[in-house]
């Protein structure tokens, strides 16, 4: 299992906050590590690439009752550079 940081970016980033808190499908399980104003940090544990994975959470929140209201951007954080 792979563990990645996406951090999303929006100015309603409770409603983000909530719906990454304890999500978990078949492709990914995630937590909110910290969050402030505009921007909260998710921690992923997937099986899948850290660009895939933010593509699959874009989509994933995209779908959600709220994703299709919100302008959001997610940024992948490389931990290794």
């Amino acid at each position: 299992m792979n563990e990645y940081t996406i951090e999303f970016y929006c100015g309603q980033i409770k409603f983000i906050k909530a719906f990454f808190e304890g999500y978990q499908d078949s492709l990914v399980t995630t937590d909110v590590e910290q969050s402030s104003r505009i921007k909260a940090d998710v921690k992923v544990n997937t099986s899948l690439s850290i660009y895939d994975a933010k593509k699959h959470l874009e989509n994933v929140f995209k779908q959600s009752k709220y994703g299709c209201a919100l302008h959001f951007t997610a940024k992948a954080v490389d931990e290794n550079f």
